[in-house]
């Protein structure tokens, strides 16, 4: 319990403040948004080598306010300002999923380098734009990087590790992954819930499911099987009535891999009923919850086994489950469950069920010079291999690479399309 009021503590509220070195790299934050203190603001606090110069919203009272809160010395009037001042190398971009390509396109033209919050862009047309342009085909291209946190993690990277990389690992047979908000944590006007500013589950809570997918199949591009939607609604003016016939508030999707596996994601921005010892008729329409989770099923692989007989095959397969993905430095627990069957020919002889939790707060081995604490945070952990590609240093090696970004904008768009649904509406501004 101890640990756990540690982490939350030091992670999420007063993390240890470094003394910076005498030439940090220097961020612009565009947006006085919800999530840059937790994605960038405070993950900033312990890093020697970061400092958040300033800020720029489309109200300047606000941004104002917000730098005052935030300790942020430099308050710019418009978006364009911050861009172009020579002081900072850095923007970080946590505008409303429409505006994510245009100030994106326009920061990496001015030379700066790019923290990008998913979705990186509206559409997968976009995300070509954007990532192959010929600024970041250059040989001093800057950097620019799509911020699914939870990936920097070392929980997730074990998850990753214990499917693909373990003796015991067969290929992948299925997966699975849900994300659940509660209903009344977004406000009807939320941007989120705005088709004219590229809103959507799938756009918000479930392109980290779709992300899942695609690490757990190792598979870049699944292919999109079916796709249900459970749409918003809300008719109350013409701008309404088309998000009530665009945006999704909770989707169900199936995908299925090159190699034949099996993927199901299920992401609900109003989750609802579901209560144990209760009638369902008493809370269907109450605000409800779970946890983050994902799960691998995988394969039998035979294994060898010296102590069988001769004509005896030994196999295991199996099943990885990660609880809270998200948040994992609050807590986590990646389940490992093997199956072993021993077989005479093809007679069961003796079966059995090993079961281990693991968890991963920080690296095992940091033998390679690779950073961390069991108190970072997912944004604290990409904050520093973003940093690290600036500096051109080598990390953890752990990156989402440009055509990843470009792969991940195309299966959501796909997505889309197969429940029905248009695509998020593309930029006029061209590269």
């Amino acid at each position: 319990m101890l640990s756990f009021i540690n982490r939350l503590y030091t992670g999420f509220i007063s993390p240890p403040e470094s003394s910076k070195v005498d030439d940090p790299v220097r961020f612009g934050v565009l947006g006085a948004s919800f999530i840059a203190p937790m994605a960038l603001i405070l993950p900033a606090k312990s890093h020697p080598e970061v400092l958040v110069a300033c800020v720029a919203a489309r109200d300047r009272a606000k941004a104002e306010l917000y730098a005052k809160k935030h300790g942020i010395p430099v308050v710019h009037s418009t978006y364009e300002d911050l861009i172009n001042d020579p002081s900072i190398s850095c923007v970080y971009i946590a505008l409303p999923n429409s505006h994510h390509y245009e100030w994106a396109l326009r920061a990496i033209k001015a030379g700066k380098h790019v923290l990008l919050e998913k979705p990186s862009t509206s559409n997968a047309i976009e995300a070509k734009r954007l990532f192959n342009h010929s600024k970041m085909k250059a040989d001093d291209a800057p950097v620019l990087l799509e911020a699914f946190h939870y990936r920097f993690h070392p929980a997730w990277q074990k998850f990753l590790a214990l499917i693909h990389k373990d003796p015991l690992a067969g290929p992948v047979k299925s997966a699975y992954s849900q994300s659940y908000l509660w209903k009344g944590f977004l406000s009807s006007d939320d941007i989120r819930l705005k088709y004219s500013l590229s809103g959507g589950c799938t756009m918000d809570f479930a392109t980290y499911n779709i992300s899942h997918i695609r690490q757990i199949f190792d598979d870049q591009h699944p292919q999109v099987e079916s796709t249900n939607f459970r749409m918003v609604v809300d008719k109350g003016s013409a701008a309404r009535e088309e998000d009530s016939n665009q945006i999704d508030e909770a989707v169900t999707a199936t995908y299925k891999s090159k190699s034949g596996a099996q993927g199901r994601i299920v992401a609900d921005m109003k989750t609802t009923g579901g209560w144990p010892l209760l009638p369902s008729s008493w809370t269907r329409n109450l605000p409800s919850f779970g946890w983050p989770k994902c799960v691998a099923e995988l394969d039998e692989k035979h294994i060898y086994d010296e102590k069988i007989g001769e004509r005896e095959t030994h196999t295991v397969q199996r099943t990885v489950t990660m609880l809270n993905h998200l948040i994992p430095q609050i807590y986590h627990c990646i389940i490992v469950e093997d199956k072993h069957v021993i077989r005479h020919e093809l007679q069961v002889v003796r079966s059995w069920t090993e079961k281990k939790n693991v968890k991963a707060y920080d690296w095992l081995d940091k033998s390679d010079g690779r950073q961390g604490a069991d108190w970072w945070t997912t944004y604290r952990y990409q904050l520093e291999e973003f940093v690290n590609r600036v500096k051109g240093r080598n990390g953890s090696g752990v990156w989402i690479d440009r055509q990843d970004s470009i792969n991940q904008m195309e299966v959501v768009d796909e997505t889309y399309r197969k429940g029905g649904l248009e695509i998020r509406p593309t930029s006029a501004l061209e590269s």
